[in-house]
Parts: C-alpha cells; sequence; structure tokens
C-alpha cells in the first residue's frame, strides 16, 4: 500500500523532488478522501485545518460576495493542491471550493502540512511557483473578461473543461457553467443555444457536446 501511494505522491509537483525515504514518511500520515460531485471540500470563512491534494477529478474554486453574487476565481484539476494559503496564513477560507465531478483527494492535516515545509524547503518554493501561476491564470481570466464577448467566454471555457470530461461531453447545468465563466443563467443560456446554433456544441440534459 505505502508503495502505491509513494507514487502517488510523486505525481504532484510539490512532492516530485523528495527521496523515496523521505516520501515514505509522509505516506504515514496523508490518507486519501473521494467526493461525489457537488460535494464542498471547502466553505468560504471557515477555519482551515487541512490541504487537500487532487489525485483524480475537477474542483470549482468560486467566492460569494456580501451582496450574494458566486464569482468563480479558478478551475483545479488533477496534480494540483487547493486550502494550502488558509493553513500558512492561519487566516478563515477566502473561498469555497466544490466537486465538479467524482474526486480523489489526499489529505494533510495543517500542523502536518506546516512540519512538511519547515522540513524541506524545497517544497516551499515549488509552492510559490504553483502560486504564482494561478495568479497569472487569474489576470488572464479578467482580462479575458473585458475583451472578449459572451460566446468567445463561454466556447474557450468548455474548450478547457473537456480535457477533464469523457468524450468531450461537459456535465454541467447552465448555472454552473454561468458561475464558472462570470456571467448570468440567462446569458450563458443564450452564449450556448448561439454557440449549437452556429454547430460548435451539441446540447443534451445537463450535456454540452463540443464538434
Amino acid at each position: 500500500m505505502n508503495d502505491e501511494k509513494i507514487k502517488i505522491l510523486r505525481s504532484f509537483n510539490l512532492f516530485s523532488d523528495l527521496a523515496e525515504k523521505e516520501l515514505k514518511t509522509i505516506t504515514d500520515y496523508i490518507h486519501k478522501k473521494e467526493f461525489p460531485a457537488r460535494t464542498l471540500f471547502i466553505s468560504q470563512d471557515e477555519e482551515p485545518d487541512v490541504v487537500y491534494f487532487i489525485y483524480k477529478g475537477l474542483v470549482g474554486v468560486y467566492r460569494t460576495t456580501k451582496e450574494g453574487q458566486e464569482v468563480n476565481l479558478s478551475i483545479i484539476g488533477e496534480g494540483e493542491v487547493i486550502g494550502e494559503m488558509g493553513v500558512i496564513e492561519e487566516l478563515p477560507r477566502s473561498a469555497t471550493v466544490e466537486a465538479m465531478q467524482n474526486t480523489i483527494a489526499y489529505v494533510l492535516t495543517g500542523k502536518n502540512f506546516i512540519d512538511l515545509l519547515k522540513k524541506h524547503p524545497q517544497i516551499s518554493i515549488t509552492l510559490l511557483k504553483s502560486l504564482s501561476k494561478r495568479l497569472r491564470k487569474l489576470t488572464g481570466k479578467i482580462e479575458n473578461v473585458m475583451s472578449k464577448n459572451i460566446e468567445e467566454r463561454t466556447l474557450e471555457t468548455l474548450q478547457i473543461l473537456s480535457r477533464f470530461f469523457p468524450k468531450k461531453e461537459i456535465l454541467l447545468s447552465h448555472e454552473e457553467l454561468a458561475t464558472i465563466v462570470s456571467a448570468t443563467r440567462a446569458r450563458i443560456t443564450e452564449a450556448l443555444n448561439t454557440l449549437k446554433r452556429d454547430k460548435k456544441i451539441l446540447l443534451e440534459h445537463r450535456k454540452i457536446k463540443l464538434l
């Protein structure tokens, strides 16, 4: 079992430079957890206590404004880490994280994660690079929202999401897609109908397929 865990840990960039002996130590206190689609990993404003390593699946990260509007921040897939900033900063969670499809994650307590960073400085460097990459993506997303029309943004989002769904069949409701694209449900429905008319997608109940 430990050999399997070591192989899984090596699939994460954060652990790729660690020796097998060090990875074996981590396997003693990291454990697997499965999340069905539409299950919350993290709720905004809750106290941070664990870090999640996404092994299989896809999750969405969004923040709810004071006015009650949900703003999509990012989509995170396999090999990524979530929940680490709250643990490092010792501040309430800044966003909600929800499984967009059945997801398998490996879970580490906040204390064990901090101990790991102290013991292995190279992990901190890899983590900083990952956070920088996320920031660039978020900046690009903001520029995208400002420069492209709703149909272009919707199609681009569907193309990204299709990498995580078998046969490029995206199993999301219009409301869920609206949250990701940062648009209203009505605007997303209009955009999807336009893309369907232009023969760029097929629409079925809770299923969108790229052509």
